[in-house]
Formats: C-alpha cells, structure tokens, sequence
C-alpha cells in the first residue's frame, strides 16, 4: 500500500502518484497497511483511472434499458420527417419533375447544334442537367422519408421518362 502526505489517502502499490492532488505517494510498512488515518476507503487499481476526475451525472440523468431499446429500434426503423416538411419536399419533387420536362421539350429539343461541346455546355443542357439531378436527389429523399411514398415514386418515373426521350435518338 502507498500513502499520499499531503491528504493522507492510501492506494494500491500499483499508483505511484495520488488521485486527489499528484503528489508522490509514499510506501507504507508491511504492518500499518490496515491501518488508515483518515475516514475515506482506500482506493483499489480498480477505481483509479488515467484521465482527469470528471463529475457524474445524477442517476436519472441516465437513460434505462427499455429507452435504448425503443432508441434502437427507431434508428433501424426509417424516422419520417414532418408532416409539414414531408408535404413541401413531396411537391417539390413533383414540381422539379413537371418543370424537367417542360425545359426539355420547350428548350432543349429545339436547340441548334453545331458540335456536340457546344450544345453540352449550353445554358439550356445545363439547365436541364441540374434539373434532372436536384429533381432525382429530391424525389429519392421523398422515397426514403416521407410517408406518401408515391410522389417520389411518380417524380422519378417522370424523370426516368424523360430520361430515355433524351438519349433515344430522333427520326
């Protein structure tokens, strides 16, 4: 056993400093090792720890079993978001969608094309481009998250349509 001479704690032989203050800890003889001074327990290697005492939180700060479990059980489980949020991005996505396609057929159909680098760094593909990305990154969230599934679902048929009216060559 180790004893600290400035607040007198004992500690196993397995610290060389105190706890408390870090002061040095002194060897105690083979025969006064039961014996302690102070009021307070000895403390064992089991309590001691390497980093700084922190301050505990009182126990009903603490979550029980149960709540771990239903906490679980909603983390694997798809977490809707709300209901008010749910209805903007469901329309969004729709929205993005329908506007996807007019630009297709109003702008991009009618562009005129003299080298394939020219008409992909047009303002009309580009447009049409970032609508069919943020319209797909939209209409997924909506399929993951939202309740009513279905409008992401429509929104991506939509965009998927669109799609292959694109990359289907013309007669």
């Amino acid at each position: 056993m180790k004893r600290c001479p400035k607040c007198k704690l004992t500690f196993d032989d397995g610290l060389d400093f105190c706890l408390e203050d870090g002061t040095r800890l002194n060897s105690l003889p083979l025969g006064s090792a039961a014996v302690t001074t102070d009021a307070r327990p000895a403390k064992t290697t089991e309590q001691t720890v390497a980093f700084p005492i922190q301050t505990v939180k009182p126990a009903d700060a603490f979550i029980r079993t149960d709540e771990v479990e239903t906490l679980v059980a909603k983390a694997d489980s798809v977490i809707p978001i709300s209901h008010r949020t749910s209805v903007i991005f469901e329309y969004a996505a729709v929205t993005i969608a329908l506007a996807h396609n007019w630009w297709q057929w109003l702008y991009l159909e009618k562009q005129y094309v003299s080298s394939i680098v020219e008409y992909i760094i047009s303002a009309d593909f580009l447009m049409w481009l970032l609508l069919l990305a943020s319209g797909t990154a939209i209409s997924l969230f909506v399929v993951r998250k939202s309740e009513r599934k279905i409008f992401g679902v429509l929104s991506l048929v939509i965009l998927a349509i669109n799609l292959i009216l694109f990359l289907v060559p013309k007669r």
